[in-house]
């Protein structure tokens, strides 16, 4: 009991402090601007349940996307090329309002085009589907390396907290539109009579929704339109610009002023205002350590996130099918849906400890890399995977999903965190690498997936295993 109250009572002095170093309604200025970040590509993902029922590319279709996502990444490259030759066209609030704005017109164009179908290479594909998902990643993707470091740069490394609430909501609040739109149904089979053959066969029922795809990508619009709403208050409102880190050095430059002119002596009153505004000076600055010790520390956390963006955001997407679906297409919407829906618990826990240690971080990366490493299994395993029989298998590989997601991100805001007093180009640095690290992993999936065909998939409708797996 005293230690759960002493754990209570340390939990809300960390809070206070957390309190008085942010203003709330910028914190929510922040996350409702981030929502913005990945919002469609997540919301698209979160559709796949009855897009892999629907579209012809089945369960090829998951790293097909990826890899069209990967493709697209070329886009955050060519924007850090075109800043550092055109710095004044390709600032950050410029670009940020190209990516919002486009990604709220793909939407709209998803809602009307994602069943598009058309003939390439003899084969029928989903043109509309992937065009557009392409589109949206060449946007979503210079958000890695623009709305981090645009909040880095203005605002106190607290802010950074609300931007990965942000990013998080944006999954989930796409995958709770789809829990109620009613994907985790397993639709069943139905028995068809080809009536050429006079054969009867077992054919998937249709997935019914209790809502259309449009309305959903529908609402996909409106919530962009709500993130570049809220990145305008926090450009232009006087409560966002007082919060910046430029306004905070003039505050204190001001009140030090203030103190100087109480001194009596004028003697005094010169000495106290020139250490005064050096001590504030050398407060302004970014603390610095030896060199060598920032090296290692910053090598050892980008090397992290790279390996968190290779695995959570380059393979295991394009195994989402092959991991689940063989439980069943409920296991397969809950995996996808769930893992997004605890997404935002793992960020708002780190506002009473994102100043983890790098030990601490390392030791999160190391217990994530056990389930992330039982997901790869269970696809190679397709479609016999272990404990298909019996409820724990569908359990524990929802929990696997659920839980890699979570602590992925988690890790990636503890090492945003520290690399924050850096500045700002370790953070570009972390952005790029983010967008290496998901590209390696997408490509090298698509590769396994749909060039080599080294995982399998099954019929839907064979509802016994053994008749496929002995």
């Amino acid at each position: 009991m005293n230690l759960a109250k002493a754990t209570l009572v340390e939990l809300k002095s960390r809070f206070n402090v957390y309190d008085q170093k942010i203003n709330w309604k910028v914190f929510c200025f922040i996350f409702c601007f981030t929502i913005g970040a990945w919002l469609d590509i997540n919301g698209l993902w979160c559709e796949l349940p009855i897009m892999v029922a629907e579209l012809p590319e089945g369960w090829k279709l998951p790293s097909i996307l990826s890899a069209s996502t990967q493709i697209a990444q070329i886009a955050p490259f060519t924007y850090l090329i075109g800043r550092r030759l055109a710095p004044k066209i390709f600032t950050y609030v410029n670009v940020i309002y190209v990516i919002l704005s486009i990604g709220a017109l793909s939407c709209l164009l998803l809602s009307f085009f994602w069943n598009t179908t058309a003939v390439i290479f003899n084969q029928n594909h989903s043109i509309g589907l992937i065009v557009l998902n392409f589109c949206l990643a060449l946007l979503d993707g210079t958000s890695s390396v623009t709305f981090l470091p645009y909040i880095g740069t203005n605002f106190a490394k607290e802010y950074i907290i609300p931007n990965y609430i942000g990013e998080s909501l944006a999954a989930l609040i796409p995958s709770i539109l789809a829990l109620i739109q009613g994907l985790g149904q397993d639709p069943g089979c139905s028995n068809i009579t080809d009536t050429l053959t006079n054969k009867t066969i077992l054919e998937p029922n249709q997935i019914k929704p209790n809502y259309s795809v449009q309305l959903y990508f529908l609402f996909m619009f409106g919530l962009l339109c709500i993130s570049t709403l809220a990145f305008t208050l926090l450009n232009f409102s006087s409560i966002a610009k007082r919060e910046r880190k430029n306004a905070k050095i003039n505050q204190r430059s001001r009140t030090i002023s203030e103190k100087s002119e109480i001194e009596v002596s004028p003697e005094n009153a010169v000495n106290s205002q020139t250490n005064l505004t050096s001590t504030d000076q050398q407060k302004s600055q970014p603390l610095t350590v030896p060199v060598a010790g920032n090296r290692k520390e910053q090598v050892f956390l980008l090397t992290i996130i790279f390996w968190v963006s290779f695995l959570a955001y380059g393979t295991l997407p394009g195994l989402q099918s092959y991991s689940t679906l063989p439980y069943g297409n409920n296991i397969f919407n809950y995996a996808v849906n769930l893992s997004f829906v605890f997404l935002p618990f793992s960020i708002i826990f780190s506002i009473w400890s994102y100043e983890a240690s790098v030990r601490q971080i390392a030791i999160e990366f190391s217990i994530v890399l056990v389930f992330t490493f039982y997901i790869i299994f269970l696809s190679i395993a397709s479609p016999c995977p272990p404990f298909l029989d019996s409820w724990f298998g569908p359990f524990l590989t929802v929990f696997s999903w659920i839980l890699t997601q979570m602590m992925y991100m988690r890790i990636r805001c503890l090492v945003a965190a520290r690399l924050e007093r850096f500045g700002e180009k370790v953070l570009l640095i972390l952005g790029t690498l983010t967008m290496v690290g998901q590209i390696f992993g997408g490509l090298i999936i698509f590769l396994i997936v749909n060039v080599y065909g080294l995982l399998k998939d099954k019929d839907y409708c064979a509802t016994d295993f053994h008749e496929y797996c002995y």
